[in-house]
């Protein structure tokens, strides 16, 4: 009788101390839990940054060059205004034959025109592209700010202990080793060792809860991100007037 209580108390000492045991790991991983969800979620918010410097930089190179553009096409306007008016060939001399005259003014009104074309262009495609900068940055590239209820599913509480597994909360360390870490085949619905390491159950379930979202298609060498690509479509709308106000 005195053996059974002997053992009986032997292994109460050894659950009791297995439940703590785990149970000091399970917080610990629940706190590397939220730092990791944190983590990732700051790092996306800074790729998300860097690509909303990416549209603005684009958007700011063509609107800097139309400026520019603009500007040296004003100082034409003047010049030639001052040709029409007080710098006209008969103001300070002799006038000259009508065909010389002639030459004159069609060199001014064409130079007029051309000017008057080259001004709206630049000014439509600066126009343009920032309201297409103002776009991809209001709808296609924003933060990516976890939710309320996101960052309620990445918490865990101490009283989560208590829904694991019982080979899990008894689980002796060394003697049981953690199951080795595996994912779900999404083709085949089985799970498959992904590592050599040894992950306890709950770890598993964090990688099915939390990264279920995760992958897609891999990029392929040479690809661009989509933001780019959709930035590269909306240029489609004013490439056109960016050359023809250089060429004017």
């Amino acid at each position: 009788m005195a053996a059974v209580a002997e053992a009986a108390a032997v292994s109460g000492a050894v659950a009791a101390g297995a439940f703590r045991y785990n149970r000091e790991n399970y917080m610990y991983d629940q706190g590397l839990r939220w730092n990791r969800f944190t983590t990732g979620y700051s790092m996306a918010m800074a790729q998300a940054a860097m690509y909303r410097e990416d549209i603005r930089d684009l958007t700011t190179l063509t609107v800097t060059k139309q400026d520019t553009y603009h500007t040296v096409g004003v100082i034409f306007f003047v010049l030639n205004f001052q040709l029409i008016m007080a710098g006209r060939l008969g103001v300070h001399g002799p006038s000259p034959p009508g065909w010389l005259l002639g030459l004159y003014w069609t060199n001014i009104c064409s130079a007029l025109m051309f000017l008057v074309t080259f001004t709206w262009m630049a000014m439509h495609a600066a126009a343009r592209a920032t309201a297409g900068g103002a776009y991809m940055l209001t709808r296609h590239v924003r933060l990516p700010i976890p939710t309320p209820k996101m960052l309620d599913k990445a918490r865990r509480t101490g009283n989560t202990y208590e829904k694991q597994r019982v080979t899990d909360v008894f689980r002796v360390p060394f003697a049981c080793p953690a199951p080795q870490e595996s994912e779900v085949e999404a083709g085949t619905g089985w799970r498959a060792p992904v590592s050599d390491r040894k992950m306890p159950k709950w770890y598993q379930d964090e990688v099915d809860e939390l990264r279920k979202d995760e992958g897609g298609a891999k990029p392929v060498e040479g690809s661009n991100p989509e933001h780019f690509e959709l930035y590269r479509g909306l240029q489609d709308e004013w490439w056109g007037h960016d050359v023809y106000s250089r060429i004017g």
